[in-house]
């Protein structure tokens, strides 16, 4: 990633409806196309689930860009990791971990 660069990472979440869904954004300070893959983890008295979305994404400078959207549908009990991953060619990556919705 560009050194200069300043990439902020968030979650839109729609937690009040069931399932839950989480929506991961990005915004860069610099124009940039990035790999990214998105995983969330949830582990439960029911067992354990993993989805994972990847794809690439051109971000315009200082534009919020939506990276995938996904469904959970979880118990309060149930412990829940959301991790994303962005990679620029050429550059290293980014790791960013979230706790999933309540």
């Amino acid at each position: 990633m560009a050194a200069d660069s300043d990439i902020q990472v968030w979650l839109e979440t729609f937690a009040k409806t069931q399932p839950a869904v989480i929506v991961p954004y990005v915004k860069s300070t610099e124009n940039m196309t990035l790999r990214y893959k998105v995983r969330a983890v949830r582990q439960g008295s029911g067992g354990k689930s993993v989805l994972g979305q990847g794809g690439v994404v051109t971000i315009v400078a200082n534009v919020p860009a939506a990276l995938s959207r996904m469904s959970l549908n979880r118990s309060p009990a149930d412990d829940c990791q959301i991790d994303l991953i962005l990679t620029e060619s050429g550059a290293g990556e980014r790791r960013y971990h979230f706790d999933c919705p309540k």
